[in-house]
Formats: C-alpha cells, sequence, structure tokens
C-alpha cells in the first residue's frame, strides 16, 4: 500500500474520533475512509515518550508494517505511539493492524 503523508492538524483532528479508534498494546491506531484517491498514513510519537532514535525507529517499523497491505479502498491511517509501543517488532504491529476491521479487509494474502 503507497501513502501520502497526513500532515494538517484538521487531519489529525478529525481522526482522532472514538469511532475511529483501536487500541492495541499501548498503541492507538485510527482508520477512516477518505473521499479523495489515494492514502494517507500519519504516524505521531511524543518527545518525551521516547527520543528521536526511538521514534524514528517507531516510524520506520510502522511504515514497514503497513507496507503489506493491499490498496482497495482509500484510508486515512493515524497511529499514535508511547514509549511501550515504540519499542514494538514490525512483525508485532502488522499483527496490531491486522485486528483492525478496515485494514482486515485490505490484507493480501
Amino acid at each position: 500500500m503507497k501513502f501520502r503523508a497526513l500532515n494538517k492538524k484538521i487531519h489529525f483532528e478529525n481522526l482522532k474520533k472514538e469511532e475511529f479508534c483501536f487500541a492495541a498494546k499501548d498503541l492507538k491506531i485510527f482508520v477512516k475512509e477518505n473521499n479523495i484517491k489515494t492514502s494517507r498514513l500519519g504516524i505521531s510519537i511524543s518527545s518525551k515518550q521516547s527520543n528521536a532514535v526511538g521514534r524514528n525507529k517507531f516510524k520506520r517499523r510502522t511504515r514497514e508494517a503497513i507496507r503489506g497491505f493491499k490498496e482497495n479502498k482509500n484510508l486515512d491511517i493515524l497511529v499514535l505511539g508511547n514509549k511501550e509501543s515504540s519499542n514494538l517488532s514490525s512483525r508485532e504491529l502488522s499483527n496490531i493492524f491486522k485486528k483492525h476491521p478496515l485494514l482486515l479487509e485490505n490484507e493480501s494474502n
């Protein structure tokens, strides 16, 4: 799945609603279908939770875990991490993403 950046404050605020949230292992995932022609991905982890190296590792692992999904729908995905979730591996992140109902439909075989 190919993504553009989800980087506008208003987009983050639109996604941060309880109805789009899925939480597992101290990780919050917000997924919503969008009306544009591409999927967008936003990854956020506070600098208070981890240092720069840990945050960048978390972002790389998250992108790697998401990459295995097929693009059947155009989705906005926001991933919020914290100190515990910054240590998750790509495989653990992928297993968590597969549990989300909208991402489950897009899973590749």
